[in-house]
């Protein structure tokens, strides 16, 4: 008599019940499934990380290029950020007639004041800073409470978050974000990250595009000084530090952009990339999910479905890990619950169809989704998401 499959198991993290098959524990959002070939995919996806972070925030010359640019409520910090040199912030060139002679040198001597006020490597609650053409706000921070009775601090420790926001403002470039940026000091002593939280700060960003999100720690409740590293080069291991000082808001609200790519594909269209056939089967809002994979309420699920065709000689690999989804040009959450997720190796002259499903704002008014094509050159190809 053949073995009866289960139908629940436990979560090696938190312990509670959950279904057999599943990959992502619904209730702790880890993930409790997953052979060699997994971290196979996570070991490069993280190389490639660590190769983009640690090019993404220096200039030519290899120094750190991170600068503060001003504090959130400060109307000049967005025309620092944004407007080129020899325009104004509306865009118009900047005047250099004789009258303004008098103005120019005023605000040469109080640019270069300013300046020198900036070089600093510790920033708080509501500083935005460039890290090369990456925008930084640091939002807000303050304890987090888990709901989860299983996963509770230990007695004396306590959770805390820093929450971010970035803004690729290349015009070409991709930026990668990642939580394993981070580092956390209490009194000088090393903290632990936490991972239970909701909306971790991880994407990797075309460009263009914006995220914002939260890291988490476990730090002493009676800690007097808690600082955050992020490393800005992890060749060079040029670090800045943000100041946990408690409960804190800056109220900055990351804005999107409701502006489509001209070039985007259409469900149905047909796309060579390199040694690949791409045929965009279907886009459609997901009711397949169970009780245990409900989205986020004012969310819901959006699944793509695609087919790939090798018409190379050499044999290629697609997996869900090379897509990324915006929704009015802010990143979105990958869910990973779907049993047909893209992955396979296709060799030459053969076929996979696969699905990819991402978490959206109700209110989205554009979302796209991105397939990177290739790593090293950051070639996308954009796929428009009209349920």
């Amino acid at each position: 008599m053949a073995k009866q499959k289960p139908e629940t198991k436990l979560c090696k993290h938190c312990k509670t019940e959950i279904p057999y098959d599943a990959k992502v524990c619904p209730n702790c959002r880890k993930r409790v499934k997953g052979g060699v070939a997994k971290w196979i995919i996570i070991a490069i996806v993280v190389l490639v990380l660590l190769v983009a972070i640690g090019s993404s925030g220096s200039d030519e010359g290899g120094d750190n290029s991170v600068t503060k640019v001003g504090t959130v409520g400060d109307a000049s910090s967005s025309a620092s950020s944004e407007s080129g040199d020899g325009e104004n912030a509306d865009g118009s060139e900047a005047s250099t007639s004789e009258g303004d002679a008098g103005a120019e040198s005023q605000g040469d001597a109080e640019a270069q004041s300013e300046a020198t006020a900036e070089v600093q490597t510790e920033y708080r609650v509501g500083d935005i800073l460039m890290d090369g053409d990456v925008k930084i706000v640091y939002m807000s921070s303050g304890v987090y409470t888990e709901d989860n009775e299983y996963l509770q601090p230990e007695e004396g420790y306590q959770y805390i978050y820093l929450q971010f926001a970035f803004e690729n403002q290349s015009d070409t470039d991709d930026a990668s974000v990642s939580f394993y940026s981070f580092d956390c000091y209490a009194d000088g002593y090393s903290m632990e990250m936490y991972y239970g939280g909701d909306e971790d700060l991880s994407a990797t960003l075309s460009a263009g595009r914006a995220t914002s999100g939260y890291i988490y720690f476990t730090v002493p409740e009676d800690a007097q000084e808690i600082e955050v590293e992020y490393t800005t080069n992890y060749f060079t291991e040029e670090k800045i530090t943000f100041l946990y000082e408690g409960e804190q808001d800056s109220g900055y609200v990351l804005e999107g952009t409701a502006e489509a790519t001209a070039d985007a594909f259409a469900v149905g269209d047909i796309i060579e990339a390199g040694g690949l056939t791409i045929t965009y089967l279907s886009c459609e809002t997901d009711t397949s999910y169970s009780d245990y994979y409900q989205p986020e309420s004012g969310y819901h699920y959006v699944i793509c479905t695609f087919e790939f065709e090798n018409t190379g000689d050499s044999d290629e690999y697609v997996s869900f890990y090379d897509f990324d989804c915006y929704a009015d040009g802010l990143n979105c959450n990958q869910a990973y619950f779907r049993d047909d997720a893209l992955s396979a190796t296709i060799s030459s002259g053969h076929k996979a169809q696969g699905t990819v499903t991402f978490q959206v704002p109700d209110d989205a008014s554009v979302v796209e989704v991105e397939y990177l094509t290739n790593y090293w050159t950051s070639n996308r190809v954009v796929f428009s998401c009209n349920e």
